[in-house]
């Protein structure tokens, strides 16, 4: 895992400064190299875990010195795909998976992207053709991010992991994206190409983008994978089958994703999803006894004492990572400096914090992130049955349910529920594409038009949903989990997961995210993998691998208590987002912003995280003028 950046038609210096910049990406060795003819600069920092001898940095040339590579990531088939090239004649002088990936290009191109396994940022220099071709892996695991600029006639390009880097360059536009800003209104993350930069883009997963570097004109990013055509539905799977290919690709998954010549950790909660993994990491692993890392929640939240009785069980060493409230202002300017622009998921905060823990002793961890989409965990899935039942009954009686429970308050044991009823009856006589897109963002349509006072707020990514789901409609929460992947997936847990880990020179592998094991699982019918038990795909197989309090546990929150530090500190938030030097107005309408801020201070509604989401913004304003 690594940070990568480039640079044409700008002075070299720029590249150091853009490398500077993201050097916790890479702490192992920071290297470049002049494509002096392209006018070009190519950087690398490396953060070393396979083949950790000098002969793996990067940049990497090729033999007959046309090519160069830098490249993020970790190619999880590469040995496979180096034996596939060792039979075409191809020698290798080294034991990484970043020379197997260089020679797989020269031989392939594009076309070979697809057989490509892993998560992964690259760009591949060909000197002789004069072009750069980027790419990111299909799931969207790991960031690039690129620029296009004109100053005084003069087209100038550059990209890197990470915007802070791309910051540094002095001819950007940092104006406000608008498009941006409705995407992360409603879901509180943004979504590619745009970021709330102008001059920022972000290349979305399973695209490549070529640049030719004699006139270095941008050109469309293209599709090289997509998800939807991917999937295997196989329509007449039976449940003991679906459960049958489930293990057989995730313990592959795993196996795979323990490939390193450093030491391997597992974030461990008391939660189904990282059992699994670690019960086939333990039985695969060759190395060092793995280290577990859980994050310990004061009172009912809490799950570190199950995951350190699994540890214990299992012989492995597991460190309990204590949660501690931040204070408001430092917490904002975290979030800022991680992701540097408004990032709205709070679990951000405490996965910084196991993180920068696990780092200590590890520089890889294998984390479950994913299992709840593929493995049909979450209640607004279910909920989706419920709606469909209820569509039908007449308007007055959605109006009258709406009316009984906006009089329930959304505050204590209560307030999740209390909030999910809300949302799915307020929600009740739209189709059902809108009413789900509804209860996974934060803003519905009407509200996001009062909130910026505009009509037109349906962005490309918020249409491209709806039409994802409606051509899955037949199998209604088959379409959500699809919804899930091409969004909350990428944009929102592989962001906070790539960010607050790298932030800690740690990398994060998510065995959950195979694309094989997606392709064979996600497309199924929803028949196929729910039982009356919950994530039957893989308790069922795992079943004698898993403790019976693992099995039987309800299902806790990650997320830590954002609603305590906001009401601990709501004069400073009153005055913060409604104060007369708040910068948000100028954005957003005062009086939306006032009843939102109004109805969290009096218990009504338990709107934290989008009072959160609003504040990192307003932090972001501040820090942007």
């Amino acid at each position: 895992m690594c940070g990568i950046a480039g640079i044409v038609g700008y002075a070299e210096h720029c590249l150091q400064a853009m490398l500077a910049k993201i050097h916790h990406r890479g702490p192992d060795f920071t290297g470049s190299t002049a494509l002096a003819a392209m006018h070009c600069f190519l950087g690398h920092v490396r953060l070393s875990i396979l083949d950790l001898d000098p002969r793996s940095h990067q940049p990497f040339v090729s033999d007959c010195q046309r090519y160069v590579l830098v490249f993020n990531g970790e190619i999880y088939n590469f040995s496979e795909l180096r034996a596939e090239l060792e039979q075409d004649g191809h020698t290798f002088r080294t034991t990484s998976d970043t020379e197997v990936l260089l020679k797989w290009l020269i031989r392939e191109g594009v076309a070979g992207l697809t057989r490509l396994e892993g998560m992964f940022a690259f760009c591949f220099a060909d000197k002789l053709a004069n072009t750069l071709l980027l790419v990111r892996d299909p799931i969207g695991e790991k960031p690039l991010y690129y620029s296009f600029t004109v100053t005084n006639g003069t087209r100038r390009f550059a990209f890197a992991s990470e915007i802070k880097s791309l910051l540094t360059l002095p001819d950007l536009d940092t104006s406000l994206d608008r498009e941006g800003l409705f995407d992360y209104l409603r879901f509180l993350y943004t979504a590619p190409p745009h970021t709330l930069y102008q001059g920022i883009e972000e290349l979305p997963p399973g695209h490549y983008l070529t640049v030719d570097l004699s006139d270095r004109k941008r050109q469309p990013a293209q599709r090289y994978y997509d998800l939807e055509s991917s999937l295997d539905k196989a329509p007449g799977m039976t449940f003991a089958e679906a459960a049958r290919r489930f293990h057989t690709l995730f313990s592959r998954s795993v196996r795979l994703r323990l490939m390193s010549d450093v030491p391997v950790g597992v974030f461990l909660s008391a939660g189904i999803d990282s059992n699994a993994i670690l019960a086939v990491a333990q039985r695969a692993s060759t190395g060092s006894p793995l280290a577990t890392f859980t994050l310990e929640y004061p009172r009912a939240q809490d799950e570190s004492r199950a995951a350190k009785r699994i540890a214990a069980n299992l012989g492995l060493l597991n460190t309990a990572i204590p949660f501690t409230q931040l204070e408001f202002f430092p917490a904002l300017d975290r979030v800022i400096h991680l992701f540097d622009q408004p990032f709205g998921n709070s679990t951000s905060i405490v996965s910084d914090m196991i993180a920068a823990k696990a780092a200590e002793s590890c520089k890889v961890c294998l984390v479950g992130d994913g299992g709840d989409e593929l493995l049909v965990g979450y209640p607004r899935y279910h909920a989706l049955e419920q709606f469909a039942a209820l569509a039908s009954w007449p308007p007055m009686f959605h109006a009258g349910l709406r009316k009984l429970l906006n009089v329930f308050p959304e505050t204590g044991r209560i307030a999740v529920p209390a909030r999910r009823a809300k949302q799915f009856a307020k929600s009740l006589g739209k189709p059902m594409e809108e009413a789900f897109l509804d209860w996974s963002s934060y803003l519905d349509t009407p509200t996001l038009s009062w909130a910026t006072g505009t009509r037109e707020v349906q962005t490309g990514f918020y249409q491209d949903l709806v039409a994802t789901f409606r051509r899955h409609q037949a199998d209604p929460i088959r379409a959500a989990v699809i919804v899930d992947m091409k969004s909350f997936v990428p944009f929102n847990l592989l962001q906070n997961a790539d960010r607050t880990s790298m932030a800690h020179s740690l990398e994060l592998r998510t065995p959950f995210l195979a694309t094989p094991l997606i392709h064979g699982i996600l497309g199924l019918p929803t028949a196929a993998k729910m039982q009356s038990r919950k994530k039957a795909l893989v308790t069922v197989p795992f079943e004698r691998d898993l403790p019976a309090e693992i099995l039987n546990a309800p299902k806790r929150p990650f997320n830590p208590p954002i609603n305590v530090m906001l009401k601990a500190n709501l004069p400073a938030l009153k005055d913060f987002i409604l104060g007369p030097t708040a910068r948000i107005g100028t954005l957003v309408d005062r009086s939306f912003l006032a009843t939102e801020v109004n109805d969290f201070s009096r218990g009504m509604r338990d709107n934290s995280t989008l009072l959160w989401g609003l504040a990192t913004l307003e932090r972001w304003l501040q820090r942007a003028a």
